[in-house]
């Protein structure tokens, strides 16, 4: 996976004004079958089980154990056969959350397909990180062969803020962020994360769209906004 680019947008370039820091960020993925690697690789690590409470030890070891196996399986059988959307947004959620940990030097929160025991139409959030300024990034991640589906990211998050999505995941996340990420979000301080594909041999205005997009405006009150584009050269 390639960093193309990552920096801190000034909102004003596209009419808007932010009251907190919107990074933008270029990932290309050049080899699918490597990044699959990369991703059971990452998938087959369950160490973070060990930290946990007894009961929540055993709970998520269980949790773990069957979805690993229906996500490995998922991303295997891209290898051989033709991308499936299942296995797009999977990747995007990944990707976005590598570049979170690595460039920006975020906590990673185990994938939300470990946590909830369903490997597809999760009724949540995709990727959770934690900032090193302690607030938790919730994160969407869509993926299309054909389109551009960073309307579809945007407008999900809305969504899901307004029916109270990321609150009610603060009883799992409660395990793997910090206490005062947990206080921050009991008080409306959050950060937010929009991973979606590009189709375009222009993948910079795709970004520029979504940061011009009437979507990212009820984004815009909260400390840091992640707008993640993910080019997928098949």
């Amino acid at each position: 996976m390639e960093l193309v680019s990552l920096k801190i947008e000034d909102m004003s370039d596209y009419g808007k004004a932010s009251k907190g820091v919107v990074y933008s960020a270029h990932v290309r993925i050049h080899d699918i079958e490597s990044r699959a690697d990369e991703m059971v690789t990452s998938l087959s690590d369950t160490s973070w089980i060990a930290n946990l409470g007894a009961v929540e030890k055993v709970s998520y070891a269980a949790r773990a154990e069957r979805t690993v196996v229906k996500l490995v399986r998922l991303i295997t059988e891209r290898v051989d056969n033709q991308m499936t959307t299942d296995f797009g947004e999977f990747m995007v959620s990944d990707s976005a959350q590598s570049l979170l940990n690595n460039e920006l030097d975020h906590n990673k929160v185990p994938l939300a397909e470990l946590l909830k025991e369903k490997i597809s139409g999760n009724p949540g959030f995709d990727f959770h990180t934690e900032s090193s300024t302690n607030f938790i990034a919730f994160g969407e991640a869509k993926y299309s062969g054909e389109a551009n589906p960073h309307g579809k990211a945007l407008s999900q998050i809305v969504k899901f803020i307004g029916l109270k999505k990321d609150i009610a995941e603060l009883t799992d996340l409660q395990h793997f962020v910090s206490e005062p990420a947990v206080n921050n979000t009991l008080q409306g301080i959050k950060a937010y994360a929009a991973a979606f594909s590009i189709n375009n041999s222009d993948p910079q205005l795709i970004i520029q769209n979504a940061l011009k997009s009437k979507f990212i405006d009820d984004l815009l009150d909260f400390p840091e906004l992640y707008v993640i584009g993910v080019e997928v050269n098949a």
